[in-house]
């Protein structure tokens, strides 16, 4: 009696499951590498806009600084304290 021998069944692919698992893994990383970085920029944004808002105050109190100190009233009171007067006629002189 002649007894057929069996073929051994082949072992499970084990690449193809442990690719799978290594791309699903990067992949996964690379998402929340990702968010993390956009989590970063918008605390980053939302410093910047604070700033913005800060240096804007800051801009429209020395606007408004400069014209207290520049206006002519304050300039003619100022003036007698430091021997200022108006010019004396033939004390100006027009540039062509």
């Amino acid at each position: 009696m002649s007894r057929e021998r069996k073929k051994p069944s082949k072992p499970p692919r084990k690449f193809i499951p442990a690719m799978l698992i290594v791309t699903i893994s990067a992949l996964g990383f690379t998402i929340l590498m990702m968010r993390l970085e956009s989590t970063e920029e918008g605390y980053r944004l939302s410093e910047l806009r604070s700033e913005i808002t800060r240096l804007q105050e800051q801009d429209r109190q020395l606007k408004l600084q400069t014209a207290q100190l520049t206006s002519h009233d304050r300039l003619r009171a100022l003036a007698p304290h430091y021997h200022l007067a108006p010019p004396a006629p033939g004390q100006t002189v027009m540039m062509p």
